[in-house]
């Protein structure tokens, strides 16, 4: 008996044994199949993530969609027309336009962040190699006559006011000692005229007040009849510089130094900087009452208020910038167009602004015209500001040519081709309306300069693209319709016309030009600048009809180029990866996208699992 119990014991322990074993190998082989399944999903989607690479390796001939242009402020109006005239030739690339200072202009296409760069300030030695650097070489193309002067807003609030002396009475002033009054008359009307010395006293921040410089009040009572004079601010005006570096800085301080070389030593003794230093693209004096770009600068004057470095300081004794003479003339209408009184009710209080006169090499006091800026560059053969100081009969002293710079490689072939009938239409057609924008035309031996860079853009880039070049006269393939045509037989770069139209986005009124397009960069529809503004910069609806026409809804954008909030870093487009970076950035590669989300959604589960172990929630 005791020994079957025995017996019964040992039976039933081998049994537990082996059901435990078999428990055990059910328990691994249950483990395998979520491993497994896990497992393939892994590969799938490691595959999915992949295999587009390999694919895109075979087929993806990774051309850009669009022909990114660095821009600066005085050539957006201009570019707007030449993007408008190429947007519907078949199969052309849409274009981007990023807006900035010309050095940053120049910077961007350096980068990548562009594919070609307008600038009225050449490259420089260490442009060029660092251009270089990237295995591409620089092709310049003139392509805009342009020319500046001064917007100046009155001393605030009532503006130039012109006085008649009047002799006070004895009973007032019983020893005669007193100076006459100047009861107001009228409001000045212009035009005003300010002297080289003028200007220097104000850019150049001396302590002269040039509201009260006898030559300038000398020249004020030329004009309005009976002998009437100014009353004078205590202060002189404020300048307002431009803190992006461009051909704006550049031209001011060559005209200041040349006309005026004592005052220019002075401020650079007042600083105590040793050498003294020349005129650049930047500001050369430190600390000086500065904007960001074209707009910010205009819109500050608008506004009646300076550039300091504190928001919203009134002018009191006036300002003044150098500015286009479109920009001017829109502030000024936009201005004239001003509702007496804002949203809240309260009156809105009119700037007093003039587009001042200045005096040539030849000794004449001239208003800026395209005429003016036209026959300045023709006596100069495009030298910039040679009517400043050289005897040009009716020349603009502040006249230069910008230029479109591209690379001589890197370019697809509908990018080349596109670059090329900017350039040829710019130097025909465009050249012609030059005067609806208020620019000059380039003179002669610069549009035959503009012509042989065109031909030059195609050849190296289609060479470098491996594409066949074609010499033809028929260019409705290349070129607006009907234009073109008087060139003759002109080299493109023989891509395919897929007739693929461009795609046409809601236009708006830029409020800068006036102009039908999206909103050009650093100028909202609503503020005049980022200065604490809060009147647009022009009127919405003071279009130019013929600049409107011409540029109809074109396909483009504009992006803000602000170094000071962020730098280009902070601007740059998607650009090729083989031009500034190992890997795509977000959004440019659906390929390097789709693997980043793989590893950051492996990344967050791992996380989360360790979370929820840690918590209990699940067994390790």
């Amino acid at each position: 008996m005791a020994k079957k119990v025995v017996i019964g014991k040992e039976t039933a322990s081998k049994q537990a044994g082996q059901a435990m074993k078999k428990s055990t190998k059910t328990g691994v082989r249950s483990g395998l199949l979520p491993r497994g399944i896990l497992a393939a999903v892994a590969v799938l989607l490691l595959g999915w993530a992949v295999a587009p690479f390999v694919a895109g390796a075979q087929t993806d001939s990774a051309e850009p969609t669009e022909l990114r242009i660095a821009n600066t402020h005085e050539s957006l109006a201009a570019a707007l027309t030449w993007l408008g005239a190429v947007k519907n030739i078949p199969g052309s690339t849409t274009a981007r336009q990023v807006a900035g200072g010309d050095a940053q202009s120049k910077e961007r296409l350096i980068t990548g962040g562009a594919d070609i760069a307008v600038s009225g300030t050449p490259f420089t030695e260490a442009e060029t190699k660092a251009l270089e650097a990237t295995g591409r070489s620089v092709i310049e193309a003139p392509i805009q006559a342009v020319g500046m002067s001064f917007l100046v807003s009155g001393p605030r609030p009532t503006g130039i006011d012109l006085c008649g002396f009047v002799e006070q009475s004895e009973e007032d002033d019983p020893g005669n000692e007193l100076p006459p009054d100047c009861l107001r008359v009228r409001d000045f009307e212009g035009p005003l005229r300010l002297t080289s010395a003028n200007l220097a006293d104000v850019f150049l921040e001396s302590a002269v007040n040039n509201w009260q410089d006898p030559e300038f009040l000398a020249l004020l009572a030329e004009l309005p009849p009976g002998g009437l004079s100014m009353t004078s601010p205590l202060r002189p005006a404020s300048a307002v510089l431009r803190s992006d570096a461009g051909m704006a800085n550049l031209a001011l301080g060559t005209y200041l130094r040349t006309t005026q070389p004592a005052k220019w030593s002075t401020r650079s003794s007042s600083l105590s900087l040793t050498p003294e230093p020349a005129p650049d693209a930047t500001w050369p004096f430190t600390r000086a009452p500065a904007k960001q770009g074209l707009p910010d600068a205009v819109g500050v004057i608008r506004q009646w208020k300076t550039a300091s470095a504190a928001v919203d300081v009134p002018a009191e004794s006036g300002a003044m910038t150098m500015t286009t003479p479109l920009a001017a003339a829109q502030a000024i209408q936009a201005e004239a167009e001003e509702p007496p009184f804002d949203a809240t009710g309260e009156a809105n209080l009119r700037t007093d602004l003039y587009v001042a006169q200045i005096k040539n090499g030849a000794g004449e006091w001239l208003s800026v015209t395209p005429d003016s800026i036209t026959t300045a560059l023709a006596a100069g053969s495009g030298a910039p500001l040679f009517a400043a100081t050289q005897n040009v009969p009716g020349g603009w002293p502040l006249s230069w040519a910008n230029s479109i710079y591209a690379p001589d490689s890197g370019l697809t072939g509908v990018e080349a081709n596109t670059v090329a009938a900017i350039i040829r239409w710019q130097s025909t057609v465009g050249r012609q309306r030059s005067a609806e924008l208020s620019e000059g035309q380039l003179p002669d031996v610069l549009v035959a300069k503009a012509l042989v860079a065109a031909d030059k853009i195609v050849s190296s880039n289609c060479t470098a693209a491996g594409l066949k070049t074609v010499l033809t006269s028929d260019v409705s393939r290349f070129a607006p319709a009907g234009t073109l045509a008087d060139l003759g037989e002109t080299l493109w770069c023989d891509t395919p016309s897929d007739g693929t139209p461009v795609v046409e986005e809601e236009p708006v009124v830029d409020p800068f030009t006036g102009v039908v397009v999206p909103v050009v960069a650093g100028v909202s529809a609503s503020s005049g600048s980022t200065s604490g503004t809060n009147r647009p910069l022009s009127a919405s609806s003071a279009t130019p009809s013929s600049a409107s026409a011409s540029v109809g809804s074109a396909d483009f954008s504009t992006e803000s180029a602000s170094t000071a909030t962020g730098g280009i870093a902070a601007t740059l487009p998607p650009v090729k990866v083989a031009r500034i970076m190992p890997l795509p950035l977000p959004g440019s590669d659906p390929r390097f996208d789709r693997l980043a989300t793989l590893a950051l959604g492996g990344l967050m589960f791992l996380g989360v699992r360790a979370l929820m172990r840690r918590s209990g929630l699940i067994s390790a």
